[in-house]
């Protein structure tokens, strides 16, 4: 194989050519992987959120979010047990993105919720309502963090009803 590139490697590459901007990883390293690796692409990303290296699987995290390809989710579950607290917060952040075909991640998100961490709790409760709708239980915990000290929570929490309310009105 000596010659080929290997996913694993393509996305040090990136990381590396990122590293100002490690949280930020554009559509763009998706759709390159794909049309580099093909049907590959996806199973191979899979494999690297085993990887020993927590930058790679912060990466890869970001990429199957994006990719929202929904035989990640069991894989991307499994993070939730992450040694590296940055891999495991992503996953909250971004499981959400998988709708209700990530039901089964609201067990990993639910024990978030009582976190001493107002952002990861914050995290939690809007992840859990994007994928259960239902779960309106969650509301008023988002609506108190709008008038938080925490900056980052509160922005966070205001950008939630933001988007909720222009939803409503766009259906």
């Amino acid at each position: 194989m000596k010659g080929k590139t290997t996913i694993r490697q393509e996305i040090l590459r990136f990381i590396d050519s990122n590293k100002d901007e490690v949280s930020m990883f554009p559509p763009e390293m998706l759709e390159e992987l794909q049309n580099r690796f093909g049907d590959r692409a996806i199973p191979g990303l899979i494999e690297r959120l085993e990887d020993g290296h927590p930058d790679v699987r912060h990466c890869v995290v970001q990429i199957l979010a994006f990719a929202q390809d929904n035989s990640a989710i069991p894989a991307l579950i499994k993070r939730f047990d992450d040694d590296d607290c940055g891999v495991v917060e992503v996953v909250l952040a971004r499981i959400q993105r998988f709708g209700p075909a990530a039901a089964e991640a609201i067990p990993k998100l639910e024990p978030w919720l009582e976190s001493p961490n107002e952002y990861l709790r914050l995290r939690a409760a809007i992840s859990i309502l994007a994928i259960a709708p239902n779960r309106t239980d969650l509301l008023p915990m988002i609506w108190d963090a709008t008038t938080s000290e925490n900056q980052t929570a509160r922005d966070m929490a205001r950008e939630f009803f933001r988007k909720r309310v222009a939803d409503d009105q766009h259906p």
